[in-house]
Formats: structure tokens, sequence, C-alpha cells
């Protein structure tokens, strides 16, 4: 396949939108079915609502929500619980205590504050096993009380994000700014917005932004009735099903789970582009991956159907963020591809305290990859920005197509 073919089918895929990323611009999705968002209906506390009046009108459009459960109140409406599951409604997993900042007086007597890491484990854990007695599921997904992702106080502070990593695929908090990202959201700590207390109207500019954005809408709530205190209102409710199941609007309504479940498939196949640090992996190597890296320039683009960053002018480069373990000097291989005709132009990568340069090799076609070493680097321990790209005033059309580059340490 030549380059103008390739890049035929590139465009296809929706490059274009691909290459603003480059340029800090939004990034396309790829939600299933043509899809351009995604919405999950959440709720908090099982509250006791939840199982009659909400679960009444969800089934009604055969509408799946997730419901993040406290098992002392799932024991006092066990019998619709049970139906809820099975109707497909997904439980997760919300503690046992429903431990809060003690700021919140009522949370005083379970402050996170007093919490430790081992504490908080134990919960999640005993109510991931008192679920699993009442209801016969595992949650898989987490809802932090008050959106509150913190315990201790003072310097003794720490995050327990990473145990809900740990423990579960996906973890929602709560009153936050911005629908999730699917193509940068941690999905240990995705947002959720307050749906409570709120007409159809007010929701409606929430869903048009992650619409355009191609984003995942996640939506939060406590009780399920007409009105009231930390109430999402069963017409605002019905209101949102029915638009989101309006074949025109491209809107995937699924639970949490199931949206979390996709968006790591995809993450894993390398369809997205996810500028992260780096660290080191066995034996202190480091892997430049193209889904990891920052595309920056005018015309730079990552491909997905080659997890690779496409390379048009001079003016491009990538960018990682790499923390660095262990100083001295590490053998650098680089994997690309590139036709032969358009082979040869100069290249460079770099660290803060080295320099690589040299001339892209041929490898056959754009869609033949190639992995071979290509000098040697040093580098400082700490972190730090390293960089490919070429110093020539213009190239070829197509510098190379950037796949990977890798760091071993020299013996």
């Amino acid at each position: 396949m030549n380059y103008r073919i390739k890049i035929g089918l590139l465009t296809t895929l929706c490059v274009t939108a691909l290459q603003s990323m480059a340029q800090d611009k939004i990034l396309p999705f790829p939600w299933p079915e043509g899809k351009k968002m995604a919405i999950s209906l959440t709720f908090d506390d099982a509250r006791m609502t939840n199982p009659r009046e909400g679960t009444d009108l969800l089934d009604k459009y055969d509408a799946k929500a997730t419901f993040f459960i406290l098992p002392s109140n799932v024991e006092k409406d066990l019998t619709n619980w049970k139906k809820a599951v099975a109707n497909g409604h997904e439980m997760g997993n919300h503690s046992i205590h429903h431990p809060c900042s003690g700021n919140f007086t009522w949370s005083r007597e379970r402050s996170l504050e007093t919490y430790t890491m081992d504490d908080m484990r134990k919960e999640l854990q005993e109510a991931n096993r008192q679920i699993k007695n009442l209801l016969g599921v595992t949650p898989t997904t987490y809802a932090y009380p008050c959106g509150l992702t913190y315990l201790g106080r003072g310097r003794n502070t720490e995050s327990f994000v990473p145990l809900i990593d740990e423990l579960f695929l996906a973890g929602r908090s709560w009153r936050d700014e911005a629908p999730a990202d699917p193509n940068y959201g941690d999905l240990a700590k995705l947002t959720g917005m307050e749906m409570d207390g709120k007409d159809f109207e007010e929701i409606l500019p929430l869903i048009q932004q992650a619409s355009r954005d191609t984003q995942w809408l996640i939506l939060a709530g406590h009780e399920t009735k007409e009105s009231g205190n930390q109430t999402t209102r069963l017409a605002t409710l019905e209101k949102i099903i029915q638009f989101a199941q309006d074949p025109q609007n491209g809107i995937w309504l699924a639970p949490m789970g199931t949206i979390a479940e996709y968006v790591k498939n995809k993450r894993a196949e390398g369809v997205i582009n996810i500028p992260e640090r780096i660290y080191p992996e066995t034996g202190n190597k480091y892997v430049l991956s193209a889904q990891k890296g920052k595309g920056i320039g005018p015309k730079i683009a990552y491909m997905p159907e080659w997890m690779a960053f496409g390379w048009f002018t001079a003016k491009d480069r990538v960018e990682w963020d790499v923390e660095v373990s262990k100083a001295g000097t590490y053998d650098v291989s680089l994997d690309w591809s590139v036709d032969d005709k358009t082979a040869g132009n100069a290249y460079y990568f770099k660290s803060p305290t080295g320099k690589i340069t040299g001339t892209i090799g041929k490898t056959g076609s754009w869609e033949t990859f190639k992995e071979q070493k290509i000098g040697k680097i040093k580098l400082e321990a700490g972190r730090q920005k390293l960089v490919f790209g070429s110093d020539v005033d213009d190239v070829k059309v197509g510098l190379l197509d950037l796949r990977k580059i890798v760091l071993t340490p020299s013996k």
C-alpha cells in the first residue's frame, strides 16, 4: 500500500480529528456502532425508592443503571433488590459505613480522617463479600462516599485511589464539573455529575457538551421519586432515558461497569493515544510507546491501526515524560516503518543530558515495521522529557511512522 492510499484510509478513520489532538484539541473516542457519546445512570446508597419507583421506570424502557449500594440498606428490601439484579441492573460497592470527612458531623464516628489504608481495604472487601451473599453478584465498580478520595489528616493524608484501582474495574467521584473523557480519564476516579434536584433542561446542556466531545457522561443521584431532597426526579429521569434512546441522538446508555470494560479494552488495543508518564519495566527497561507519547506539531497524527505516530513535516515531534530510576547509559532501539523512497531524512532523539542523531533507514514499506538499535544515550535519575524529532528545514513526504523507542541499560 503506498503512502497516498494510506493517508486516504486514515482520513476515513477520522485522522483529521486525530491530528488535532497533537494540537491540544479534542480526540474523538471510538464508541460502538458509531455512537457519539455514552451515558451511565448511577445512584448511591441503596435508597428505598431505588428498587421500587426507580427500577420500575428504568425497566419500563429496558434501561440499565448502576446502583452503588450499602449492604445494610439492601437488607431492608432484599426482594426488590434481587429483582433489580435479575433485570440486569449493576450493583456497585459503596462501602459498609459510608465514611466521609468528619466535617460532616453525621460522619464524625467514621470519618476518613481516622481511617488507615488497611481499614479501607478491609471494609471494601467486606462490602463485596456481603453484597455477594445478599445478591449473588460481586461488584466491579465503586463510588466514593461524598466523592472523597483521601484518608488520614495533614502530613499523614494519602489517596486511596490506588486501592480502588487495585480492587475494582472503575471508581466514580461526585459533583464534578465535567464529563469523563474516555481518552484520558482515570478509570479509578471517573467524574460523576449530579442529577439530583434538576430538570431535564438543566441536564441537556451536559449531554450536548459530552456529545460534542465524544465523552462519557456519568450522572449521579440518590433517591428516585417525584421530588424531595437528594432526589433524581422521575420526570427528569424519564426524559433523560427517552432522549438517550432516540437513535438520532447517537447515545450509548449502559451501566458504568459495562462502559468501563469497553473503554479499558479499547485502551488495551492501542487505539487510543494517552500521554502519560513512563516508568521502568523489568530490568530497568523503558518502553516509550506511541500510545503514551505526546505528539506535537502541525500535522503529526496518532494512527490507531498501526499504534504509531505518522510523520509529515520536520516541525513535528514526540515527547515522553519519563521517570528514570537509575542514572546511566542506555542502549536505544527504534521501532519504525517508512517507504523506501521516503527514507533517508535526518532525525534526533535527545534527553536533557544526551543526544543521538542519524538518518531514517529503509524498512520496505509503510506497513513493514523494523526495530533496530540506533545508539546510546545518557540519562540522569529523576523525571525528564525525552524527545524524538528532526532538525532539518524540510523533509520528504513523511519522515517515518514511529511505533516505539526502547531504552535498556548498556552492559
